[in-house]
């Protein structure tokens, strides 16, 4: 195709990967036709904000696909729900559907995780590194070790997570101590206060 037009005039699903901003730019000089299925991957773009961009276009998914597709890993959040576009992304991930847009926006707050996720194996890396141990065995203990504790939450998922917090502490351990200084520290409380700042951009968006 030789420009954006001739792509969405070729085709019947149409997909949006941009950024936001870019989005913004570029949609509003193209034209949409009334059966278009409108695959949105903008984080801040709301379906609801989209229709008024597209129109005549209405039928419109708000989806996102995390980096781990290409391993067939990962949440896929789409909303609205829709058999097709489910069973369509299903080969690519675990689809998490919902007809909720308040649930959708939260869903979404943790996509903005992954990095923070990352960062703390990379924090426990880098301890390893300096106390001497070879990057090689550093990443393989780690990602062992993340590999089994994720293992441990799937395998388990109707079991409280509070008490299986519990139960990977011994009175006196150094698990329990080690949470206890993390805790102080007041990471956890920034987290969450960091998950409610992401929701409200996401909201306002």
């Amino acid at each position: 195709a030789k420009n954006n037009q001739e792509v969405l005039d070729k085709s019947n699903w149409v997909v949006l990967s941009v950024t936001p901003k870019i989005g913004k730019q570029i949609l509003k000089n193209l034209k949409f036709k009334k059966n278009h299925i409108i695959l949105n991957f903008m984080s801040t773009i709301h379906n609801s904000e989209l229709k008024k961009i597209i129109f005549p276009a209405k039928q419109i998914f708000k989806i996102a696909p995390l980096p781990m597709i290409k391993y067939n890993l990962g949440p896929i959040i789409i909303y609205p729900k829709n058999k097709i576009i489910e069973n369509f992304f299903s080969r690519l991930g675990k689809v998490i559907a919902t007809n909720n847009e308040k649930e959708n926006k939260k869903l979404w707050v943790m996509t903005s995780f992954m990095a923070t996720y990352l960062e703390i194996f990379n924090t426990a890396h880098k301890w390893f590194v300096k106390k001497g141990v070879k990057q090689n065995k550093s990443k393989e203990y780690i990602n062992h070790l993340f590999k089994a504790l994720n293992n441990e939450l799937l395998k388990n998922s109707n079991y409280s997570i509070d008490k299986m917090v519990k139960e990977f502490q011994t009175k006196g351990g150094i698990n329990k101590e080690l949470l206890m200084r993390v805790k102080k520290s007041g990471i956890f409380k920034n987290l969450d206060k960091g998950f409610n700042k992401i929701y409200n951009r996401v909201k306002k968006s």
